[in-house]
């Protein structure tokens, strides 16, 4: 298996250390590492990137308003935040942009490296400062049920595991299901909420907190 990345990020000594970095890895392939948006346009490349990472702070504007171009032009990429801002709207504003993940460049050059194998299995990585401001739930109402009451017990479940952007496989471990089980449940969430994705999810339940039942149950069987 081998990741194939593509990174926006104008500052070029940060650039370097990426491309050093991953072109060093066995298991991962830089197929354009490009300073703005509007140089892709200028591309003309055989692969295509399986994971996109950028930045937001670019010469041609916000990286949040600039996300859906990058997506015109690599529709089927994970488009993931690499930024040094860590405020909590602008990481719930990526969400619900379609980012499929938000991690800040004060991570560990191996942390983001686990976290870009954790996205090419379908999960969203978040930086933990991410989730914590993200997540806290003693601040947030109402309850996902109030809003939702057509969401089954077993679905709400799995909304606060998938939220912290695990994979469905995992997700399918930890609840003792199959993993076609946790497709089909997820399916039915995305239904019930009006929503066709993973970062959708977390930008809209970020907003409410579990019900006591829940959160006990949570904390006993998944932690945190």
């Amino acid at each position: 298996m081998v990741i194939k990345l593509g990174f926006i990020e104008d500052d070029l000594v940060l650039l370097d250390n990426y491309i050093d970095f991953f072109g060093g890895e066995d298991t991962f392939k830089v197929i354009f590492s490009i300073a703005d948006v509007k140089e892709l346009i200028k591309l003309d490349l055989e692969d295509r990137p399986d994971i996109i990472l950028l930045d937001l702070m670019l010469p041609s504007g916000n990286g949040l308003d600039l996300l859906h171009v990058v997506k015109q032009y690599y529709p089927y990429a994970s488009i993931i935040i690499l930024s040094a801002i860590s405020e909590p709207i602008v990481s719930k504003t990526a969400l619900s942009k379609g980012a499929n993940g938000y991690l800040l460049k004060s991570s560990s050059l191996q942390f983001i490296k686990d976290a870009l194998y954790k996205a090419h299995e379908g999960a969203i990585p978040l930086s933990p400062s991410i989730v914590n401001h993200l997540f806290d739930l003693k601040k947030l109402t109402p309850t996902l049920k109030d809003v939702y009451p057509n969401l089954t017990k077993r679905e709400i479940e799995l909304i606060y595991l998938l939220k912290t952007g695990m994979s469905n496989k995992m997700a399918a471990s930890l609840l003792k299901v199959t993993f076609f089980t946790v497709n089909h449940h997820a399916k039915n969430i995305y239904k019930k909420l009006s929503i066709h994705s993973k970062s959708e999810l977390i930008a809209i339940t970020v907003n409410y907190k579990m019900d006591k039942v829940t959160a006990r149950n949570y904390k006993d069987n998944y932690g945190n």
